[in-house]
């Protein structure tokens, strides 16, 4: 029987390869850069500011399509036509995922903008050779991820694999 002094430092292997993996599949800004990236013309921090309020959130982007109320999850999801904010309140009300699925916003890091149906080649032209395409077991196609060191959010640009352009922009909060 394995006992838990064993088993404790085969967690902690695992764990520290599995962030150490993760590092190496996304493209790290300074926390500066990424606390300025916008979507749709507007900050994690603007959008936060609303607290999921209708009011607030139609002020900041115009009027919504529909709203999703998930009461038993706490949540509450702004639809602009495919695109998408969703926010979970406890606490505090938090953005907890935006996901952009056509060109009709776009989302700027580093001073470039980038849009749903851009190509590889060009992220690749905006953010130079040391742009890091990641690859994963778990889908099938590749991505762009871009991260601050110490958050527990990212940004996950999902190309198709046909086209080799931004078929998906998602940020998210990692549980």
């Amino acid at each position: 029987m394995i006992n838990l002094k064993t088993i404790l430092p085969l967690i902690l292997i695992a764990m520290s390869v599995t962030c150490i993996q993760a590092q190496d599949v996304v493209n790290m800004l300074s926390c500066n850069d990424y606390e300025v990236i916008t979507f749709n013309d507007k900050t994690i921090e603007q959008i936060n500011a609303t607290n999921a309020e209708h009011e607030n959130l139609q002020y900041l982007f115009g009027n919504y399509s529909s709203v999703d109320e998930l009461g038993e999850n706490r949540s509450r999801a702004f639809n602009y036509g495919d695109n998408r904010i969703g926010f979970t309140y406890d606490v505090q009300t938090l953005v907890t995922r935006i996901t952009i699925v056509n060109d009709e916003w776009s989302v700027v890091i580093q001073d470039n903008s980038i849009k749903v149906g851009d190509s590889l080649a060009s992220l690749e032209e905006s953010f130079g050779d040391e742009l890091i395409i990641g690859e994963s077991q778990y889908v099938s196609y590749s991505f762009v991820a871009f991260g601050c060191p110490g958050k527990d959010t990212g940004i996950n640009l999902e190309l198709d694999p046909i086209t080799n352009t931004v078929r998906k922009i998602v940020y998210f909060v990692s549980p």
